[in-house]
C-alpha cells in the first residue's frame, strides 16, 4: 500500500515538474464549463470505442466528442420531439451534428468559434424538414444505383430484356466511385494509384469559375432539384483533358437518372439530355504483315513449350479475332450447371478436332456465336491439350478451363486467366520481337507507326486482314458486330470506291471510239 502511495506521489511530482510546478487537473465531470486548458488536458474515459461526449455548462447546446485516438470534435446537441415507431408515439430525442475538429491553433476552430456556432446549428437541426425530407442529393442517389440499380435488367433495352453483364457492372462501379462518389475504387492501392486518384479528386473538387459561376462543391453534394444541365457541364468541364473519361462520366450521370426517373426516384427532367459530348479521336491500328509473321513464327516454335497458355492465347486471337475476354474465357467441355455456365464465356463443341467451332454463350451484343476455327487453330488448341499433361504444367489438368489462372489452380480453384495474368508475359514478348503497330490518326489522317503490341491488337488485326481479302460486310459478320458502320469506324478497312461511277448517262459506244479513257463523240456526215 505504501509503495502505491509513493508511486503516486512520484507521478503527481513528475506531472508538476512539467508543468512549472502548477498541479495538471483532469477534468473527469459530463458536464462542465469548457476553457482551453481544461479541453487540453481531456482523456478519453469511455467504453468499447464509443466517443466520450462532454458538455459544456457555459453554452448550451455545445458537446465535445473525445475519441480513444484523442481527437477532439464539437458537435451541437438539441433536443427533438421524434416520432417513436415502436412505442408509437412522439418523444424527445437528442440529435447531434457536427461543427468541427477542436485545433486550439486556428481561430476558426478553437472554443470561441464553437460557441458562436452553436446557436445557428440548432436552429437548423429544428427547422421543419418536410421540404428537406425529399432533398436528397445526387451523391446518395448514386449510392442507391450501385446498390440496387444493376440487379435488374438493363434501360437500353427495348425489345428484349437482358441483365447487366459482370463487365459492365464493374466498369460502372468504377466508374461512380471514382469519379462520383469520389472514393477510391480500390482499399488497397499502390503509390502511384493513390497519386492519380488525388489528381482526379483535386479536378472534381477544386474551386472554378465556369461561365461566370462559381463551383465549389463536387456534383455528389447537391441536391436532386438543384442540378441543372450547367452543373453536367461543369463535370465535363472538370474532366476536359481525358475527353473519353468525361464522356464515359457523363453517360454514367445520365444513366442514373433514367433509371431514376423510371422506378420513381426522381421526377424532374434529365439534365444530361441537352449536354453534347466530346468528339472521340478513333484510331483504327493493326500490325502489319512482317509482325504479324514473327508473332505467328514464335508462338509456332520451341517457345510454345515453356509458356503454351499465353503464346496459344496470343495466337487465336489473331487466328479466330474474338474479343480477350471471350477467348480467356472459354472452357474445354460445355458445364451443366447455372453457375459454371454464368462464370464462363463459352466452350468448344464436341468433337471439335473435326467440326472446328466453338460456341460462346453471352457476346457483346447479347446473343449466343458459334465461332469457326481455322486448321491453325485447331492444331493450337491441340498444341496446349497436350501441353497441360507434361510435369511443368500439371497444375492445369483439374481446371476445365482452357487457360486457367495459375495462383487459383495451386488452391484447388477453378478461375480462368485475366490479361493481367499475362502482363509481364507481353512486355517480355514485345522487347523480344520488337514489334511495330501500324495504325491511322483520325484526326490527321496519317498511317503511324509505333512500338508495342498489345493483346486488343489482335482481334483489330484479324478484322482488318478480312475486310481487305473478303470484304466489309464479310469482316463485320466475323467480328459478330451489330452493323458494318461499328466495324468501319474502328478497323483499318479498304476504302470504298463503289460509288466512283462515270459518266452516268453515257450511252454506250464502240471500243474504238474510246481513246485512253476519253470519250470522242463523233457526227456522221452526210
Amino acid at each position: 500500500m505504501e509503495e502505491k502511495d509513493n508511486n503516486a506521489q512520484q507521478t503527481a511530482l513528475l506531472s508538476a515538474s512539467r508543468t512549472g510546478g502548477r498541479k495538471v487537473v483532469v477534468e473527469t465531470k459530463t458536464t462542465f464549463n469548457f476553457t482551453k486548458a481544461n479541453i487540453k488536458n481531456l482523456k478519453y474515459q469511455g467504453k468499447n470505442k464509443a466517443p466520450d461526449k462532454r458538455f459544456d455548462s457555459g453554452c448550451n447546446g455545445l458537446c465535445l466528442f473525445v475519441f480513444p485516438s484523442g481527437i477532439k470534435t464539437f458537435y451541437a446537441v438539441v433536443n427533438k420531439m421524434m416520432w417513436n415507431k415502436k412505442k408509437q408515439r412522439n418523444e424527445k430525442n437528442a440529435v447531434y451534428q457536427k461543427l468541427f475538429l477542436y485545433n486550439p491553433d486556428a481561430k476558426d476552430q478553437g472554443l470561441k468559434a464553437a460557441r458562436s456556432k452553436v446557436a445557428a446549428k440548432i436552429k437548423e437541426i429544428l427547422a421543419p424538414r418536410s421540404k428537406v425530407k425529399n432533398q436528397k442529393t445526387f451523391g446518395e442517389l448514386a449510392k442507391n444505383f450501385m446498390e440496387s440499380g444493376m440487379d435488374n435488367y438493363r434501360l437500353a433495352d427495348k425489345t428484349e430484356k437482358h441483365e447487366y453483364k459482370q463487365s459492365t457492372i464493374d466498369k460502372y462501379k468504377k466508374l461512380i466511385r471514382t469519379y462520383l462518389l469520389i472514393k477510391p475504387h480500390k482499399t488497397l492501392m499502390t503509390t502511384s494509384q493513390k497519386e492519380k486518384f488525388n489528381v482526379i479528386a483535386n479536378r472534381l473538387c477544386a474551386v472554378i469559375n465556369y461561365k461566370d459561376v462559381v463551383s465549389n462543391k463536387p456534383l455528389k453534394d447537391f441536391a436532386l432539384q438543384e442540378i441543372t444541365d450547367w452543373h453536367i457541364e461543369v463535370v465535363q468541364h472538370r474532366l476536359r483533358t481525358t475527353k473519353t473519361t468525361a464522356n464515359d462520366v457523363i453517360k454514367m450521370i445520365s444513366v442514373i437518372f433514367s433509371w431514376a426517373k423510371k422506378n420513381k426516384r426522381f421526377t424532374g427532367n434529365n439534365p444530361c439530355s441537352s449536354i453534347i459530348k466530346f468528339p472521340e479521336r478513333k484510331i483504327k491500328s493493326k500490325l502489319i504483315d512482317d509482325d504479324v509473321d514473327k508473332i505467328m513464327n514464335h508462338c509456332k516454335g520451341k517457345a510454345f513449350d515453356y509458356e503454351p497458355f499465353f503464346l496459344c492465347f496470343v495466337a487465336l486471337g489473331l487466328l479466330i479475332g474474338k474479343r480477350i475476354v471471350e477467348i480467356l474465357g472459354l472452357r474445354w467441355k460445355q458445364p451443366y450447371n447455372q453457375k459454371d455456365i454464368e462464370e464462363c464465356s463459352g466452350w468448344l463443341e464436341p468433337n471439335w478436332k473435326k467440326t472446328k467451332y466453338l460456341y460462346l454463350r453471352d457476346t457483346k451484343n447479347r446473343k449466343p456465336e458459334r465461332v469457326f476455327i481455322d486448321d491453325e487453330g485447331v492444331a493450337f488448341i491441340t498444341r496446349l491439350e497436350a501441353a497441360r499433361f507434361t510435369d511443368t504444367n500439371s497444375w492445369s489438368i483439374k481446371s476445365p478451363f482452357l487457360f486457367p489462372q495459375y495462383r487459383a489452380a495451386i488452391e484447388g480453384k477453378h478461375k480462368h486467366a485475366t490479361q493481367n495474368s499475362f502482363r509481364k508475359r507481353l512486355i517480355k514478348l514485345n522487347a523480344k520481337l520488337g514489334l511495330t503497330i501500324q495504325f491511322k490518326d483520325e484526326k490527321t489522317g496519317k498511317t503511324k507507326q509505333r512500338l508495342g503490341y498489345q493483346l486488343k491488337l489482335g482481334r483489330k488485326t484479324f478484322g482488318s486482314k478480312i475486310a481487305e481479302k473478303y470484304g466489309l460486310e464479310i469482316a463485320s459478320r466475323k467480328l459478330n458486330h451489330s452493323s458494318t458502320k461499328v466495324t468501319k469506324d474502328h478497323y483499318v478497312v479498304p476504302v470504298d470506291t463503289q460509288l466512283e461511277i462515270e459518266n452516268v448517262y453515257q450511252k454506250k459506244i464502240k471500243k474504238e471510239d474510246r481513246i485512253k479513257g476519253v470519250i470522242v463523240n463523233k457526227k456522221e456526215v452526210k
